[in-house]
C-alpha cells in the first residue's frame, strides 16, 4: 500500500503532517525574520518596525500551533478521536518522553517570544529561545531512536535550525527586497551590501544543513534494507531532495552571476545596476517558494519510518 493511500485512512496523521507543517513554516520564518534583522543592523540600516512585531508573532503562533499538535498526538497516542483526546494531555505530558520533549520546545517558544517582547537588544534572548524549541522538536523525532543527549540528536539540533535559518533568511528577504526602500536609487549600495551579507549567511547556512542532512539521511536508512526507490519512505526523500537540489541551483545563479554583476559597481556610478538588482530578487522569489514547499515536505517525511514497506 502507498503511504499517501495509508495518510487517507489516518486523518488524525493528516492532520498532525499539517500541524508539523505550519509549526515548520513558522519557525522558519521566525528565524527568517531574526536574522534579517541582524543583517540589516549590521549594513547600518534602521531595522523596519514590522520585522520585530511579526517575529514576535510568528513566534507566538508557533507556540499555539505547538499546544494544537500537543492535542492530536494525545490522540493518537490514547487511539481516540480529538475531541476526546483532551483528558489524555495531562497523562501524555507527565508519562511520556514527547511529553518531556513537547515541554522543553514549547518553553523554547516561550522565551523567543519574551526576547522579541523585550526589543531588539534581546536578539540572544530569541536565538536561544529558537535552538530550545529545535532541541524539543529533535527529542520528539527519529533522532531520539538511540536515546537523548547523543551525537545524532545533536546534529538534528544544528540541521533543524540551519534548515530554519536558510529558508527562513531568504523568504524573508525575498519580502525585504521587494518592499523596502533599499531598492531606491538613492540606496542602491545598501542594498547590495545587504544582498551580500545574505548570500554569506545563506550559504553558511545551506553547508550546515547539507552535511548535517546527509549524516541523518544514513543514519535514519541504515537499518532498511531495501532499495530506497523502492520504499515511499525513499520516493518523499527523492522529491526532498530534487527541491533542495533546484533550490541550491537558484542560489547558485544568484550568488554566482547577479550578485558580482551588482557589487561591480560603484557607489556613485550614474549606471544603477537594476536589471541585476531585479534578477537577483526574482530569482530569490523563486528559492523561497521552493524552499517553503521543500518545508512541507520535510514534514511529510519526518512522520515516515524509512522501514515502511512499499
Amino acid at each position: 500500500m502507498h503511504f499517501f493511500d495509508e495518510l487517507s485512512m489516518e486523518p488524525l496523521v493528516v492532520a498532525q503532517i499539517g500541524a508539523a507543517s505550519i509549526q515548520d513554516i513558522l519557525f522558519a520564518t521566525a528565524a527568517g525574520l531574526w536574522a534579517n534583522g541582524v543583517l540589516l543592523q549590521r549594513n547600518h540600516v534602521v531595522m523596519p518596525g514590522w520585522v520585530l512585531r511579526w517575529q514576535r508573532i510568528a513566534f507566538g503562533l508557533l507556540a499555539v500551533t505547538a499546544i494544537g499538535y500537543l492535542w492530536l498526538q494525545a490522540a493518537v497516542m490514547g487511539r481516540v478521536s480529538a475531541a476526546e483526546a483532551g483528558p489524555l494531555i495531562a497523562p501524555v505530558l507527565a508519562e511520556s518522553h514527547f511529553g518531556i520533549a513537547w515541554m522543553l520546545g514549547f518553553a523554547g517558544t516561550i522565551l523567543a517570544v519574551l526576547g522579541s517582547v523585550l526589543g531588539k537588544r534581546f536578539g540572544v534572548v530569541v536565538a536561544l529561545g529558537a535552538v530550545v524549541y529545535a532541541a524539543g522538536k529533535a527529542a520528539a523525532s527519529h533522532a531520539a531512536d538511540s536515546g537523548d543527549f547523543t551525537l545524532r540528536e545533536a546534529v538534528h539540533v544544528v540541521h533543524l535550525c540551519a534548515t530554519a535559518m536558510w529558508a527562513g533568511s531568504v523568504m524573508i528577504a525575498a519580502v525585504v527586497l521587494g518592499r523596502s526602500a533599499l531598492r531606491q536609487n538613492s540606496a542602491w549600495q545598501y542594498c547590495v551590501e545587504f544582498c551580500t551579507r545574505l548570500s554569506h549567511f545563506a550559504t553558511a547556512s545551506l553547508a550546515l544543513v547539507l552535511l548535517t542532512g546527509v549524516y541523518n539521511a544514513a543514519e535514519d536508512t541504515a537499518q532498511v534494507t531495501a532499495p530506497l526507490v523502492s520504499i515511499p519512505y525513499g520516493h518523499v526523500l527523492g522529491i526532498k531532495l530534487v527541491l533542495v537540489t533546484a533550490a541550491v541551483i537558484a542560489a547558485g545563479w544568484n550568488r554566482t552571476v547577479y550578485l558580482p554583476s551588482m557589487r561591480s559597481h560603484q557607489p556613485d556610478d550614474e549606471h544603477v545596476p537594476y536589471a541585476a538588482i531585479r534578477g537577483f530578487s526574482s530569482l530569490l522569489a523563486v528559492e523561497a517558494v521552493l524552499l517553503l514547499v521543500v518545508l512541507i515536505v520535510a514534514s511529510i517525511l519526518g512522520h515516515m519510518s524509512p522501514s515502511t514497506a512499499g
